[in-house]
């Protein structure tokens, strides 16, 4: 079942419409899991999506995005796997961005991906689990 030119239905019982550089997200389903292994930053186009991690045990809910927030992009920056899980809070669009994308602009030993990662690490530091 065709939806509009560029998105399709992946099966009836997929938890999400896809295309191939946005997903359509069910409430309550999982974006990406803490521990798991970057593939893709994600963009909120629609919806909102929440942060939860799990720290000694204990799952904790953090900070609910929105419109226009990126998903995984500190991760990606620290090169490391997804600190949080993601969870839709409504049904939302997402852009997906290939980890190759990114990994091309930050071209190691550069000064540009020195100095981001540097930035990175410090708001890392200081604002542990307010970001996305």
């Amino acid at each position: 079942m065709v939806i509009s030119k560029n998105i399709e239905i992946q099966n009836n019982n997929s938890s999400y419409l896809k295309s191939h550089e946005t997903k359509l997200f069910r409430k309550n389903t999982i974006v990406y899991t803490q521990g798991e292994k970057i593939d893709f930053i994600y963009i909120i186009l629609n919806g909102e999506v929440k942060s939860i991690f799990k720290k000694n045990k204990k799952l904790k809910e953090n900070i609910i995005l929105k419109k226009g927030s990126p998903l995984g992009l500190m991760d990606l920056i620290l090169n490391r796997e997804y600190s949080k899980t993601m969870l839709t809070q409504k049904t939302s669009v997402l852009a997906l961005i290939k980890k190759s994308y990114f990994s091309n602009l930050l071209k190691p030993f550069s000064c540009e991906t020195i100095l981001l990662k540097s930035l990175a690490m410090d708001i890392d530091n200081q604002k542990k689990n307010i970001w996305s």
